[in-house]
């Protein structure tokens, strides 16, 4: 959510953004290679939703039709933002960030004693 803020000084730096990322790059690689820590986030979720897809490729037989719009750009072109306002963050924006970081917060402590059965 800090990513999102309009203030240059509130969002997180790129040692905090690499250090995140490095966290789920690491458990990927772990993941496809080294077969360590069959428990890990990463690969809990992406069994999941190789199982999602699975479900939802059998759901759904019906092929998809797709048409174009005949007034459709494809090509590209300059867009005119010189007019656009300065960014700044919506009025209640810090409360708001304030209660889903709790509700999230108790909500993950909530679910990791959980037990979710596979299936």
């Amino acid at each position: 959510m800090r990513c999102w803020d309009a203030r240059v000084t509130h969002r997180p730096t790129f040692e905090e953004l690499n250090n995140e990322l490095w966290k789920y790059w690491n458990g990927y690689y772990h993941y496809l290679y080294g077969g360590k820590n069959k428990d890990s986030e990463i690969r809990i979720q992406i069994e999941k939703s190789e199982k999602l897809s699975k479900n939802l490729i059998l759901k759904n037989s019906t092929p998809l039709n797709y048409q174009t719009h005949p007034q459709a750009i494809y090509t590209s072109r300059l867009l005119n933002f010189s007019k656009l306002p300065k960014p700044k963050n919506e009025e209640n924006f810090e409360r708001e960030l304030e209660e889903l970081t709790k509700s999230t917060s108790a909500l993950s402590i909530v679910a990791s004693k959980l037990y979710v059965p596979d299936f």
